[in-house]
């Protein structure tokens, strides 16, 4: 996959000053990005709107060269995911089973299939046993496993995670970090926004970027 921005721009309010300002940059499937930035820089702002969940004041944003202008966030969401720095923002279900079976059954796409497949994601995210717990109820490290689980349950092959090891102890930090050095080994790509320098110990040959007055570096 290829994620290209071009002379991308964006402000919330037309009365103050851009948050990002010329922004272009072509990422890759098969790569480890980190992005880095002091609070404020847009570095969320980024990733919403390689999500499409916000729009751009100027330039585009192309998917495998489709134009972003043409594909929703609801269709960008089954090619690229997104893990929020605080997890209880994706998790509404009152289960964790319902966390990852609900958007296929309003679909009508939860088939037999499937179903063997959260059932394995339970198990590769070391949630087995807790289907039937309410999710905002669990620790920490359980809400950031539970978040990825749902977001890896549609085969994205491409992943923006904001401040993923943020308020999570160590066998947690282990966790994510085998898991994104891990996708982006077997091919997918990965843009991982953090302040954790630590983390960027432990992550394999990213590709470092940082966002300042509005530019990419």
């Amino acid at each position: 996959m290829q994620i290209t921005l071009s002379d991308l721009a964006f402000k919330y309010k037309k009365s103050l000053p851009p948050v990002l300002d010329g922004v272009t940059y072509s990422f890759q499937s098969g790569k480890l990005y980190t992005l880095l930035g002091a609070n404020g820089s847009g570095k969320t702002t980024l990733g919403k709107l390689i999500l499409g969940l916000l729009k751009p004041t100027r330039g585009e944003i192309t998917i495998d060269g489709q134009s972003g202008k043409k594909l929703s966030a609801g269709k960008r969401a089954n090619r690229i995911g997104y893990l929020f720095q605080n997890p209880d923002m994706q998790l509404f279900a009152t289960s964790v089973l319902e966390e990852l079976t609900f958007p296929f059954e309003i679909t009508k796409c939860l088939t037999e299939q499937k179903k063997k497949k959260l059932s394995d994601l339970l198990v590769k995210f070391k949630l087995g046993g807790m289907e039937d717990r309410f999710p905002l109820t669990m620790s920490g490290g359980e809400k950031q496993r539970l978040a990825l689980a749902t977001v890896m349950s549609r085969d994205v092959k491409f992943l923006i995670l904001d401040e993923p090891t943020s308020a999570i102890d160590q066998d947690g930090r282990a966790f994510i970090t085998d898991f994104i050095n891990g996708f982006v080994g077997a091919g997918g790509g990965a843009i991982v926004i953090t302040h954790d320098e630590d983390l960027l110990t432990e992550l394999k040959n990213p590709v470092t970027l940082k966002l300042f007055g509005g530019k990419l570096t």
